[in-house]
């Protein structure tokens, strides 16, 4: 079984009823958490724009809400998932951190989503600011 860090199972069957394939998993360092806060859930990792870890969030399995769970004093709205991965390129916005490993198993590396259901005008200025600072001419949206 591979294993992502903390020991997040990446092809538990949990996780694969999302559609990551537990390869994308443990690229992305995420799992079925079998244990701890986010137990029962598929736990994400969120990085900042340089790649430091800041927290792990928990994304539903099915149909519950929230889908999306955070630690304690963790503001969603801070953070885009998967921009320390962004290059000079296209960017692709998408509407949940598991479509970001969906579309990068597909071949989509360069796609990013907010963390929250409605977006503010600050996410827009650090979605703005991130793609002058990597070079990124357009934006398409899913």
């Amino acid at each position: 079984m591979l294993e992502a860090r903390h020991g997040l199972q990446a092809s538990h069957e949990a996780a694969q009823s999302l559609g990551a394939a537990p390869e994308t998993g443990a690229l992305f360092a995420a799992g079925f958490a079998p244990k701890g806060v986010r137990r029962g859930r598929f736990a994400i990792p969120i990085h900042d724009r340089t790649g430091t870890l800041l927290a792990y969030c928990g994304r539903a399995l099915k149909d519950e809400s929230p889908s999306l769970i955070f630690p304690s004093g963790f503001n969603p709205r801070g953070a885009i998932f998967n921009a320390h991965r962004v290059v000079e390129d296209d960017l692709f916005l998408v509407r949940d951190p598991l479509q970001v490993l969906t579309a990068h198993q597909n071949g989509i590396e360069n796609v990013v989503a907010f963390l929250t259901e409605n977006v503010t005008a600050l996410q827009l200025e650090q979605l703005a600011a991130l793609m002058d600072e990597r070079k990124c001419e357009h934006l398409e949206m899913f």
